[in-house]
C-alpha cells in the first residue's frame, strides 16, 4: 500500500453537505480499490497569498489515504474528474502527492483566520505592542461635547 495526500483549497462558502460529499467520495473510491482514508482534516479559513478565482480567502482540507500501487493511475483519474465535474464551483485548487514511506504522519499547519481567539482585548494590545495606539485619542467628557 502506498500513501498519498490531497490538499484541497475550497471556497469559504463551502457547506457541511459539500464537505461530506467530498469525504464520502474519497471513502467510496478507496473502498472500491481496497484502500482507506488515514485522515480527513478541515484546516480552516486562511488568507491567500494571491487571489484565486477572485477570492482572497479559502478553506484548506487535507485528505491522507493509502491504496494499492496497481490502481493509482485510475484512482487519480477519478479524483481529477470528480474535482473538475462535481466540485468545480466549490473547489478552487487541489494537489495530490505521494508520501514518502519514512515520512512522519504528524503535520503542523498554521493557525487559521477563524480559529478561536483566547484572551481579552487588553492582552491582544499588550502582546502586539499597541499600548500607545489608543492613548492619544481624547474622549469627550460629556454628551454635550459630542453634539
Amino acid at each position: 500500500m502506498l500513501k498519498y495526500e490531497t490538499l484541497i483549497l475550497a471556497r469559504t462558502q463551502i457547506t457541511a453537505d459539500e464537505l461530506s460529499m467530498i469525504e464520502s467520495f474519497f471513502e467510496n473510491l478507496l473502498s472500491d480499490v481496497k484502500g482507506k482514508i488515514l485522515a480527513f482534516d478541515k484546516w480552516g479559513k486562511y488568507r491567500l497569498a494571491y487571489p484565486v478565482k477572485k477570492s482572497d480567502y479559502g478553506i484548506y482540507i487535507l485528505v491522507r489515504y493509502e491504496m494499492p500501487e496497481q490502481v493509482v493511475t485510475s484512482a487519480f483519474k477519478k479524483i481529477s474528474e470528480f474535482f473538475k465535474i462535481k466540485c468545480n464551483e466549490v473547489v478552487m485548487r487541489n494537489v495530490s502527492v505521494k508520501l514518502d514511506k519514512a515520512a512522519s504522519t504528524i503535520y503542523k499547519h498554521p493557525e487559521s483566520v477563524d480559529a478561536g481567539r483566547t484572551g481579552s482585548l487588553d492582552t491582544f494590545i499588550k502582546e502586539n505592542r499597541m499600548e500607545g495606539l489608543l492613548g492619544d485619542v481624547d474622549e469627550p467628557s460629556s454628551m454635550e461635547e459630542v453634539e
